[in-house]
């Protein structure tokens, strides 16, 4: 499968978030679904182009790309602040009420919550923050540079244990890339 081709006035964006307080909240499949749901809902909504992904344990890796002629208006901080705030919501209703999402975090049923109702001043829902408040974001400037950041996500679990190689790990892009197979998540061509 041949690898995006990048123009010079829209780099891709190569982004990981993590969650707060790196809560391994990932380990849950159901929290994986849910916050790539999220992920291909806002892909479609607000029109940007994922390229790659991987979602580990405690933190999402993403490469995505829009154009900017059709999407003068879009920004990485809009596409982040939709995804992080819907799959917070949806997150939270997952672990808060009714707990069924509480125990995937064995041993601290309560480990994602912050103080009540407020952190940093800011409401929370149900008292749960799921995201630390920034995210990375590295912009790919080469096709060297996409490889190598691709590389990096799909070699992730690997390098974490979940998994002897890359393409055995579900959550990632990696199967796509390698035997042009449909995926977890729709993966984008530009």
């Amino acid at each position: 499968m041949s690898l995006p081709r990048f123009n010079e006035e829209s780099y891709c964006h190569f982004i990981t978030t993590k969650t707060f307080r790196n809560k391994r909240i990932f380990r849950d499949e159901r929290c994986r679904e849910i916050t790539l749901h999220d992920v291909d809902f806002y892909r479609k909504k607000i029109g940007f182009k994922l390229l790659g992904y991987c979602i580990m344990a405690d933190h999402v890796h993403m490469i995505v790309w829009w154009n900017t002629d059709e999407k003068p208006e879009l920004t990485i901080s809009k596409i982040m602040h939709d995804i992080k705030g819907a799959s917070a919501k949806h997150l939270s209703d997952y672990f808060y009420p009714g707990g069924q999402g509480l125990n995937a975090l064995p041993g601290n049923k309560r480990g994602i919550q912050a103080p009540p109702t407020l952190h940093n001043g800011i409401p929370t829902r149900y008292g749960i923050k799921i995201w630390q408040s920034s995210f990375y974001d590295f912009n790919i400037y080469s096709d060297k540079k996409f490889r190598e950041k691709l590389n990096y996500i799909h070699w992730n679990p690997v390098r974490a244990g979940l998994c002897t190689k890359p393409e055995d790990w579900q959550w990632s892009s990696c199967r796509f890339y390698e035997f042009g197979e449909p995926g977890t998540l729709h993966i984008d061509t530009i």
